[in-house]
């Protein structure tokens, strides 16, 4: 378990950077609090499970996202559409728990819910 958080540390550090670093394609939305946008997460996301499963995953963009209070950090509820290595592509819903400016961030689900 200590081994997983590690690399969810060092890929969220990693994502942060690369995100920092690069213009999003989507629009942050509006209830966004600063520093944490749909498609930084959706990033975050797809980089995680596509690690913990093995997969070759690509991210593609973000079409809707909820962000809550939630436990003394933010709930993301995100709808993903993602790439496979073949090039067909899927959505999922995915949620992320974390604390805006800190490392503190999980996975909490990855759902297929559509087939393109």
């Amino acid at each position: 378990m200590r081994s997983l958080a590690a690399v969810l540390f060092v890929v969220l550090a990693a994502a942060v950077a690369g995100a920092a670093s690069a213009r999003p394609v989507d629009p942050p939305g509006a209830d966004m609090p600063a520093g944490t946008h749909p498609p930084q997460i959706a990033r975050f996301a797809v980089l995680v499970y596509s690690m913990n499963r093995n997969a070759k995953l690509k991210y593609v963009g973000v079409s809707d996202s909820d962000v809550r209070p939630h436990q003394g950090g933010m709930r993301y509820k995100v709808v993903v559409t993602v790439a496979d290595a073949g090039g067909a592509t899927a959505q999922y819903q995915v949620l992320v728990w974390g604390i805006p400016g800190t490392y503190q961030w999980m996975l909490l689900e990855f759902k297929k819910i559509k087939i393109n």
